[in-house]
This record gives structure tokens, sequence and C-alpha cells, in this order.
């Protein structure tokens, strides 16, 4: 990141405002993600200040655009689209950032050089000018951030929680940190952030480290050695739901993590598993062989690459090959969903998200279920996660699974955030540290 960071140096506020523009056209034009943008157009966020300039322009853009709005006599042409955002990001950084008004107008202004439309130098410029004087009638809401479709579905779904929800979407996630214990114990690592006074706060579970100001990863100590994983607080606690759930008479537990990219849990339960049992084994699976590599790499670095109890390997888990019947003692279904808990880690969400999908993925979420509990031994354990906030996609799923799997038998749960629900526990993304998770553990009954 360092280098990164070096090299961004180099380029001119103006430049830099101008690679942001061309990625911004990218998700809101073209329906592409941020981790689209990461893995193919890295320039528009190779520094700290693209992704400011990015994610702060995704996440407002609703609010953005109303108010740009406003100012404009007449809607751009549709070959000047790329002027509509270069004027978002002069917009957020009027409103959201601590730089001087004069240098983000002229920065902006300037930005029209580089995207090859030195005309329009007097249109931004007074356009950003009125937004300027008028600033004190600026603010922004959570209404005019979210979708109305989405606002309607939380507070139906959440009526009590609803305005929190929709608020803390418009808000940056926490950095957190899991320590890699194979490595350094809690407490050494802590004392090393101390020394290089990075502040931070310890809490559940696992001493999880959320850090006062997020910074590159690169940059933490022990970063290199592998000594910490970035990982969000609501995904460290499948490691401990299923070590709890895990008979004391298995002495060698078998465990099947259907999608497992990009490996956090995958690690997290390896690390536990090896503390407490002389064996075991364990089969990460992801669909997406892409996905599955860079989860390899997270494990390089962490140490655990070579480890023989880990075996990992890219399938369709929802066809018959991906599991045989009676095999693991473990099943962790992290199934692919909205994402609509992780809105304020991914505002790019809010943008492209379509009402439709969710029922596109709860059909996903069964085929999942349906196909992979054969593959659970009697008295065995089925955990079943989403980063999602839709019933949807939660409660409803199990409920179906559960009507027609008699063998199929609820567990309760108990966790330090969230509250429980007819079949499950849901976390919210209105926590101060966690995002919005979704857990319901399933246990096959003897004799099915």
């Amino acid at each position: 990141m360092a280098g990164q960071i070096s090299d961004s140096q180099k380029l001119s506020d103006a430049q830099i405002i101008a690679q942001v523009c061309k990625g911004l056209e990218q998700v809101v034009r073209n329906g592409r993600t941020l981790d689209w943008l990461r893995a193919r157009q890295s320039k528009a966020l190779a520094s700290p200040l693209h992704q400011d300039l990015m994610y702060g322009c995704v996440r407002h853009f609703l609010s953005l655009q109303h108010e740009l709005s406003q100012y404009l006599a007449k809607p751009l042409r549709n070959k000047d689209h790329d002027l509509q955002m270069l004027l978002l990001v002069g917009a957020y950084q009027l409103q959201f950032s601590r730089r001087p008004a004069h240098a983000v107008v002229n920065n902006t202004v300037n930005a029209c050089r580089p995207l090859g439309k030195p005309w329009a130098r007097g249109l931004v410029n007074g356009v950003l000018r009125k937004m300027q004087r008028n600033a004190e009638h600026q603010a922004t809401t959570s209404a005019t951030n979210n979708p109305q479709w989405l606002i309607e579905k939380i507070t139906q779904q959440y009526p009590n929680d609803a305005e929190a929800v929709l608020r803390a979407n418009d808000q940056r996630a926490p950095m957190v940190l899991r320590v890699n214990t194979s490595k350094i114990s809690t407490a050494d690592y802590c004392s090393e952030l101390s020394s290089q006074e990075i502040a931070f706060s310890v809490c559940e579970p696992n001493e999880a480290i959320v850090l006062a100001k997020p910074q590159p990863a690169s940059s933490l100590p022990g970063w290199n050695e592998g000594q910490i994983a970035v990982q969000e607080l609501s995904a460290q606690f499948p490691a401990n739901l299923v070590l709890q759930n895990i008979p004391a008479a298995i002495n060698s537990p078998v465990l099947f993590d259907a999608c497992c990219a990009p490996g956090g849990k995958l690690y997290q339960l390896h690390e536990l598993l090896s503390k407490r049992y002389a064996a075991h084994r364990l089969v990460g699976n992801d669909k997406n062989p892409k996905r599955l590599a860079e989860t390899l790499q997270i494990g390089q670095r962490l140490g655990h690459a070579d480890d023989s109890k880990i075996t990992l390997r890219s399938a369709d888990a929802t066809t018959p090959d991906a599991i045989s019947k009676g095999t693991y003692d473990v099943l962790i279904v992290d199934a692919p969903c909205s994402g609509s808990g992780t809105i304020r880690r991914n505002p790019d969400i809010r943008l492209l998200l379509q009402p439709n999908q969710i029922a596109e993925h709860q059909s996903l979420q069964l085929a999942l279920l349906f196909n992979l509990w054969r593959g659970l031994k009697q008295g065995g354990t089925l955990l079943y996660s989403t980063c999602s906030v839709f019933d949807e996609e939660n409660d409803q799923v199990i409920e179906q699974f559960v009507d027609e799997h008699s063998e199929a038998c609820i567990q309760p749960l108990q966790l330090p955030f969230g509250t429980a629900t007819r079949f499950g526990w849901q976390m919210l993304p209105s926590e101060p540290n966690t995002d919005g998770f979704y857990y319901a553990l399933i246990q096959k009954a003897h004799g099915s």
C-alpha cells in the first residue's frame, strides 16, 4: 500500500479526481461493483485519497445527485456523464471533507482537462460555487441516500430499528482485526499496537480488535508475518459457534465450509480446532476458482497454506458431486446473498441491488441447503449464515428447509450482539461494531 500512496503523490489532485470519475462511471452507469474496480481498474482506488473520494461519492450518491439537480439549469447530455461524476466528486468534498472549499473547487475545475473537457470549466466552477454559498442548506438525510424500495423493506421488517439501520448505511464501517493466535497472543499484539500509538479497543468474540481509525492493513505491525487478519466482527462468530456444537465424543472432527472464500472464518476455525484437537480435517470449498486462489494467498500469509489438515477445492455446492453422503460432522454454509447487512462496508450495494434479486438469492440458498444436507452425518451440525438483514434470505429460508426435513432440529443461539429470531439470530449494522449478519444452527437428528 505504501508504494501505491507514493505513486499517487506523483499525480495532481486533478488527475486523481479524473481517475475517480472514470471509476464512478463504471459503478453508476455500467453497474460494476467496487470489487470489480479493484480487480480491473485499480487506478480508481490506488491511494487513500482515491478511496475516500470513490467510497464517499458512492455512499452519498443519491443525496449528492439530488443536491446537484437543484443547481443545474438543465440535465447534462448523455455524452457528458463524466461531468456529472466530476460534479459529484466536488459536491462530496464540499459537504463531507475538511479540505478548504476554494481548493476543492479549483481542483475539481482543473480535472476538466484530464477528462478531455476543458470547455466545461466554467460550468463546473459555477455549480460548485453555488453549492458552496448555500452549504448551510445541504444537510444529507438517510432517506435520500436509500432507494425507496429499501426504505420500505427495512421499515416493514424492522419498524423499531429502521431509522438506525438506514442511518448506519451512511456511515463508514469500523476496521476490525482478528489475531492469528497460532503466531502471537492477543495481549502481545495489543502491546505492539500500543507501542506504535495505534488506538484500538478489544471486544468479543475472541478479543477482536477494533481500530479507532482505519488504516492500510499492510502498515499494521505483524501484517507481513501473518499475525493478524482483517475480519469484520460479525464474521468472527461462526468459528466459535461451530466449536461449541461439536459433540464431546468426536475426537477428530471433519468439517466442510461450502462457500469459504475469502477464507476468514476458514482459517480462524482451523486455528481454534488446532488448539482443541490433535487431528481434524477441514475442507474449504468455493465455486469461484479465482476467489479460491485469493483464499490460498491469504492462507500463505497466515502460515496455513501448507497445513495438511486444510484442503481447498473448487466445486458448485448445489451439485450432487460436491459432497458425499454422511461424510461430515459439521457443514458451514455462508450462503451468497444480497449483502444488505454490509452496505456501509460495500456502499455500491445500495445502488446496484434490485428487489427481484432477493428471490434469486433465496432460490440459491435453498438449493445449497437441500444439496449439502446429504453430506451431514447423523447428529452433525449445519451452521447457516448470511450477511443480509432481509427475512427472505434468513428466517424464511430456514423455515422452508425445516418444513421439508423432519430430521432438521433448530438449535438455540445466544450471541453478545443482536436478537433472536424465530429460527436463528440477527445482528444489525446499527450496532457500532457489527455488520448485519444472520445465523441459524441446525442439528441432524439421529435415526434419520
